[in-house]
């Protein structure tokens, strides 16, 4: 992660943001939306965390593998009035 962080200031100037747990970007308010591009049994809480968190969600298929984390995820990107 390092290695890369430098290439890309290198090449660009300007160092990216790193994290080592998806919770920091969850945390970062300069972040509105998120990508969540996990193993598939990981999707759905953590599209349910970022919807807690007021990010909007990009979520690849399958969205949950067991019906009640596709329920949570839901009731959590409905009450937080997020994009999914």
């Amino acid at each position: 992660r390092e290695s890369t962080r430098q290439r890309v200031k290198e090449l660009t100037g300007k160092a990216p943001k790193t994290c080592s747990r998806y919770a920091e970007v969850l945390e970062d308010r300069d972040v509105d939306a998120v990508i969540i591009a996990t193993p598939d049994f990981a999707h759905s809480p953590m599209a349910a965390d970022a919807a807690r968190a007021g990010k909007h969600i990009y979520v690849e298929k399958p969205m949950a593998v067991r019906l009640e984390d596709a329920i949570e995820t839901v009731d959590a990107v409905e009450r937080a009035g997020v994009v999914c």
